[in-house]
């Protein structure tokens, strides 16, 4: 308002107009507060401009006829009161008015240049009231950057906003006036229909809409086009510092890592943090997915200079994952090797050719190629099946894949049920399931396309195999293989590369053979049966072969181990001279020898997993922290010996521990060529544009460095301006919450701050400020920081592949010999326990145990295992029937003579008084009861399938163990069929037979006709009647000759808990039926008996001699004296 008092005042009201009378209506003015008058314009001009605006205006139709509604600031006024009362009540309304109404209404019409003016005027007062320093404003320019947007495009979103009142021009904040935003809305709502229906009419697709009925965001976007990219992959996606899950991915993210999981527009998403990736990534991978990772390949400091900086973040597949291709960091915490299970488990692909035949009679070929990419063993085979597949089943449950790689035209129907049971029944060694991942590649390539890819990639490598591929043995290695195992390697080769670990397989010294004729093979059953790596109650290690074995101290040496367990020797100088080296472990008296021997152990106390830190190195996924780690490390195992002249000097007597102190300090020269090469420290913080000791090495990084040195100087530089700027010759440079070069003024101060300074933060008291040329220096100091540590990371790449390429195989071949050494120390630790004997080999093949115990009940008990003594062949009958009482320790027994010759195989010593041995080529064995039901096969089916198995596996040289063969059928049924088997094994396989059994029968018949081939034994018990007349039976756990006189099934069903009634009618009909039995047979035998003397009495002189031998199988012994 105006004030009359003083006269100054007329320049200020200038930008006022007059106040209008009060009114009852209490209504606010209709004239306009007009800010952008200069004190040049005069009142009256105010007046008369407000003069011709129009009156009653209730509406005003813009050109477009789009209605704007304005109040009616004027009463009506009526002499009465009833009138005046009517005329406030007109004015509060709102009217609009028609089409032809609007020409009357006067248009609020200005020139461009009358606009201009008004805009530079309005703009000058808000800098001069305001200024550019101002939070308000500030925040909102902020803003604008923070969202990527420019000045345009938030005046582009803010034109459709519908104006907030009827006055021209709005407050000093900066709007626009009525006509502009007239204009403006004309033109945006003229242009939008305008463009959709340009769109219709030519056909072309509106933006898509998602399930939600909204349209899809630039990232949804993003993630429906890498979906349809990696239809079969889990996709983690990184946006900021979360990886979000998406869709269907999000479901299973949900269910399998338990985090909520909900729709957020047009899909389901649910995310993790950055720094949890790893720990969720293993256990998707664990469960048989693939998993792919998506980074955003470029950094927000690059971004702000590109070409798309409002775009979205450029998003790709960085890294894919699944069970068999993560390679764990050096220093990870899920070191599965302790637990038994070795390295993480390998990929294997399968090929399959038909031989013919139909049904039993089927003849299949297989070809197999095995890849650990964590320890780069590589593993093949070629070999025939039947129509079981059990040696298919055997290979598997010794390479224990947790992926596959199968053509997608199905294999053989009986191959699909035998790997769909497999892959369902697996478990590791922790007794927990895992799934083992199935992956179809498209079409079975022809062995011309293999042998054309292997050559290619072979040769792409020529490179890094080194003199391998110029002597041409690399080559001469993939051409000597199989023609199966060369379409297999080329499937898995073709996989590997899609992970980027391709070059597992560019060292051909380490691919090895299954099956080969220096070791024995162990099949699936027999790994099961005797627990040589899991027991049979929940499938963990503890309480298996391996558990007892496993003194190992590095994984390395762990996997090597487990590998020596499952294929025992058939080499019978390799086999003494892995004996030997234990013994000579365990009782050398030498000073020097011991000395090394302690060396040796305490070296591998303190070694990490180098063969999985050196495979990550051929891989380039090796991180700087972990190659602080692995080359002191092979350093340490260099300088662990001083060279020697030759293997002899070393002073072992056995050749395979002097040639292991031996290879170590030929590490020496290239562990000191790769160390003087990095700097250790900063390797340890990651540091990697700090690595190189040679600057010149990598010049690019050198470069980068001393621009962004440069850089830094001139913002240095910018602190004396800065200090002559502010008067101020003591302001310094400070940092607060990751802001660098900050100046900090305190508010009291009262410095003249210049408009262009940048608030970064404030306080009650202070305000810190950057200035423009600090901020573009900053800017160019990010983007020269993200160049160097792209340039960094590819120098640090390149210096992975150097050392693969030169120093994998001498370092790689140190480390088998390590784990040599690892599984030698082991075993001698086994052998100075008490009660371990070392074993002997028997050149005439007998098997004698003195005094045995089972080595996992004896571990696992604290009570004393009762020692038992067996032999097998020599003088002594090959075969050997076992009968007793159910519970009295049969099974236990034949286990611990199996586990007992399998150990003297592997090396170790055995637990007994004395062992002797001839070599088994198999260990077969058929024990328990179980159906298989995924491949259709009962009980009692399994059971002959195995026998069958083990008659066509079984020679002269192999042990064989039968568990009560026979007893899933009816009694004479598995009589007749016991009998058979067993006769068989005596007379035509002539193999070492453990044959238990509850049919007295089949033992004492089989004795009487083969009393040179085959004896009875018992497990020894006693029994006492009680009072009340059941009988107490005392389990003696010994071995004892002579048949058993009954399996006692009551006493063991009472021990089990059933009622007594129930056991008592039980017992009453055993012995009816009993009697019943003996009766018919003794009848039976009784009149065969005489039909046999009767044709004694008629025979010639030839034939007596066979009818006495039937004669003697019918009564015995004791009628051949009497006859005679």
């Amino acid at each position: 308002m105006k004030s009359e008092g003083n006269p100054k005042q007329r320049n200020i009201s200038a930008y006022f107009s007059t106040s209008p009378s009060h009114n009852a209506s209490a209504k606010r003015s209709a004239s306009f507060v007009d800010l952008t008058l200069s004190d040049n314009d005069s009142e009256e001009s105010i007046r008369e401009q407000s003069t011709k605006r129009p009156k009653n205006v209730h509406s005003i139709t813009s050109g477009t006829g789009t209605k704007r509604y304005l109040p009616d600031t004027r009463m009506e006024e009526s002499p009465s009161a009833a009138g005046s009362r009517d005329g406030a009540l007109e004015g509060l309304r709102f009217r609009t008015i028609s089409a032809h109404d609007s020409e009357s209404v006067p248009q609020l019409s200005k020139t461009p240049a009358e606009i201009s003016a008004r805009k530079a005027r309005r703009e000058a007062f808000k800098r001069a009231l305001l200024a550019e320093n101002n939070i308000f404003s500030r925040a909102g320019s902020e803003n604008g950057a923070m969202f990527g947007k420019t000045s345009k495009a938030c005046h582009d979103e803010g034109s459709g906003d519908e104006e907030k009142d009827g006055s021209e021009d709005s407050g000093p904040s900066g709007g626009t006036s009525m006509s502009m935003n007239f204009a403006r809305d004309k033109a945006y709502r003229k242009e939008k229909p305008q463009v959709a229906s340009k769109l219709k009419s030519r056909g072309k697709v509106v933006e898509d809409i998602g399930p939600s009925g909204e349209t899809f965001t630039p990232l949804e976007k993003q993630v429906k086009e890498l979906k349809e990219r990696y239809p079969e992959t889990l996709l983690m996606v990184e946006v900021g510092y979360k990886y979000r899950f998406f869709g269907d991915d999000a479901k299973i993210a949900s269910k399998e890592l338990g985090i909520v999981c909900f729709p957020d527009r047009n899909f389901l998403t649910a995310s993790i943090p950055t720094h949890r990736r790893e720990i969720h990534l293993k256990k998707l991978i664990s469960q048989g997915y693939k998993v792919g990772i998506i980074g955003q390949t470029e950094t927000a400091a690059l971004k702000k200079v590109s070409d798309n900086r409002n775009a979205p973040f450029e998003r790709q597949l960085t890294h894919l994952f699944t069970a068999a291709t993560f390679i764990d960091d050096l220093n990870s915490l899920d070191n599965p090797a302790r637990d038994g299970a070795g390295a993480a488990p390998p990929v294997v692909c399968i090929t399959e050719t038909l031989l013919g035949g139909i049904g039993a009679d089927e003849r299949v070929s297989f070809g197999i190629v095995a890849v650990t990419p964590s320890t780069g063993d590589v593993v093949w085979d070629e070999f025939e099946d039947g129509f079981m597949r059990s040696d298919l089943e055997t290979r598997m449950a010794h390479i224990r894949p947790s992926e596959m790689l199968l053509p997608e035209k199905k294999l053989s129907n009986a191959t699909e049920k035998m790997l769909t049971y497999f892959t369902s029944s697996f478990s590791d060694v922790t007794g927990k399931h895992e799934r083992i991942r199935i992956e179809r590649f498209n079409g079975l390539m022809k062995y011309t396309k293999a042998f054309e890819c292997l050559s290619e990639f072979y040769a792409h490598k020529k490179g890094s195999a080194s003199d391998d591929f110029n002597s041409g043995k690399l080559l001469a290695v993939v051409s000597n293989l199989p023609q199966s195992v060369s379409i297999a390697l080329a499937h898995i080769l073709d996989y590997l590369n899609s992970f980027g670990l391709a070059n597992v397989l560019t060292r051909t010294e380490f691919f090895t053979k299954f099956t080969e004729r220096h070791h024995m093979l162990l099949n699936s059953n027999t790994l099961a049966n005797l627990e040589i790596y899991c027991n049979q109650t929940d499938f963990s290690s503890k309480g298996s072969l391996m558990w007892v074995l496993d003194r190992t101290k590095t994984a390395f040496g762990a996997r090597l181990l487990r590998s020596w367990v499952g294929r025992p020797l058939l080499d019978t100088d390799a086999l003494h001279s892995r004996i030997d080296a234990v013994e000579e472990i365990l009782t050398t008296e030498s000073v020097r020898t011991r000395e090394c021997i302690v060396r040796l152990r305490d070296l591998l106390k303190s070694l990490p997993d180098i063969a999985k830190g050196l495979c990550r190195i051929q891989y380039g996924k090796c991180s700087p922290k972990e190659l602080s780690i692995l080359l002191p490390a092979f350093n340490k195992v260099a300088k662990a010996f001083e060279p020697f002249e030759s293997q002899q000097s070393v002073g072992f007597k056995s050749d395979m521990l002097n040639d292991i102190v031996f290879s170590l300090p030929k590490l020496r020269e290239c562990t000191q060529t790769i160390i003087a090469s990095i700097n250790l420290k900063k390797a340890a913080d990651d540091k990697r544009a700090e690595l190189w000791t040679d600057p010149d090495k990598y010049a690019s990084i050198s470069e980068l460095q001393f621009g962004i040195l440069a850089v830094e100087s001139e913002i240095q530089d910018q602190l004396k301006i800065i200090r002559k700027i502010l008067k101020k010759p003591a302001a310094q440079w400070t940092s607060m919450a990751g802001e660098e070069y900050l100046i900090e003024i305190k508010k009291n101060e009262k410095r003249e701050i210049p408009l262009d300074w940048h608030v970064v933060s404030s306080t009650k008291f202070t305000r810190r400020y950057h200035t423009p040329e600090v901020r573009e220096k900053l800017k160019e100091r990010a983007q020269l920081q993200e160049t160097l540590d792209a340039e960094s990371n590819k120098a640090f790449r390149s210096f992975l592949a150097e050392i693969g390429n030169d120093y994998y195989a001498p370092m790689r071949s140190v480390v088998n010999k390590l784990a040599i050494a690892d599984c030698l120390l082991s075993m001698a630790t086994i052998a100075a326990q008490e009660g371990y004997v070392k074993p002997t080999i028997d050149p005439t093949g007998g098997l004698n145990i003195v005094d045995g115990r089972h080595p996992m009940v004896e571990a696992m008990r604290s009570d004393p295992f009762v020692p038992n003594t067996i032999t097998l062949g020599g003088a002594h009958p090959r075969n050997t029937i076992i009968t007793g009482p159910n519970m009295g320790g049969k099974s236990s027994v034949v286990r611990m003579i199996a586990l007992i010759a399998l150990m003297a195989q592997v090396g170790s010593y055995v637990p007994a008084s004395s062992a002797s041995m001839g070599l088994l080529d198999a260990i077969l064995t058929r024990m328990g009861a179980s159906d298989e039901l995924m491949r259709g096969r009962s009980t009692f089916m399994v059971e002959m399938s195995e026998t069958s198995d083990i008659l066509h596996a079984a020679t002269a040289k192999s042990l064989v163990i039968l568990d009560e063969l026979g007893r899933g059928t009816s009694t004479f049924d598995g009589m007749a069929i016991a009998s058979a088997v067993l006769e068989h094994l005596v007379q035509s396989t002539r193999c070492k037979t453990l044959f238990i059994t509850h049919y007295p029968l089949v033992a004492s018949e089989l004795q009487h006709k083969y009393p040179q081939e085959l004896r009875n034994v018992h497990m020894g018990y006693t029994e006492d009647t009680r009072i009340d007349g059941t009988r107490n039976i005392t389990f003696l756990y010994r071995v004892t000759n002579g048949p058993a006189s009954g399996s006692f099934g009551v006493e063991c069903a009472r021990l089990a808990g059933l009622p007594e009634s129930l056991l008592e009618v039980a017992k009453s009909q055993g012995t009816e039926m009993q009697a019943n039995v003996e009766a018919k047979t003794r009848s039976n035998r009784t009149r065969k008996c005489c039909s046999l003397i009767q044709r004694l009495m008629m025979c010639t002189i030839a034939e007596r001699q066979v009818l006495l031998e039937d004669l003697k199988t019918q009564i015995g012994t004791g009628l051949t004296s009497t006859t005679q």
